[in-house]
């Protein structure tokens, strides 16, 4: 493939629906097909990493060989796919937040107000594409939530 190609994979409100799961099985079903395909999670909370999350409220969290405290779907994720995942297949919006700050504080806006649209939002295409982008992934699935 020459164009790497996003899948993303959505739910309602509701937490524990699954995404995961079907995420998963969808990237197993493509690489059975001889697809490269990876899996990335967006969170939407404002945390940098669930790490120090209530697993009551959250569900435990899944240490990455790189260290990184992600979500417990990239456990999932590896095990369905047998690869290894690291940071760049979780995202929060903390993470994101933080990350567009750090910039502002380095002065990489010139000074510019920095805005939800267009700081964030690019900080935003800029990670759903990190891995697409390495040339590594004929297909990256992204879940949301």
């Amino acid at each position: 493939m020459s164009k790497t190609k996003y899948i993303f994979v959505t739910g309602g409100v509701t937490s524990s629906l699954g995404k995961g799961i079907i995420a998963a099985s969808l990237a197993k079903l493509l690489q059975a097909q001889d697809f490269k395909v990876t899996i990335q999670k967006f969170d939407p909370y404002i945390n940098v990493d669930p790490g120090t999350l209530n697993p009551y409220e959250h569900g435990e969290c899944f240490v990455t060989d790189d260290g990184a405290e992600t979500d417990l779907d990239l456990g999932h994720y590896e095990r369905f796919l047998n690869v290894t995942t690291s940071q760049a297949n979780n995202v929060t919006t903390g993470r994101v937040y933080q990350s567009v700050i750090e910039k502002e504080r380095r002065g990489e806006f010139l000074g510019k107000t920095v805005q939800v649209i267009p700081h964030v939002t690019n900080e935003i295409k800029e990670r759903m594409q990190l891995l697409g982008n390495s040339g590594e992934y004929d297909i990256v699935i992204t879940e949301i939530g």
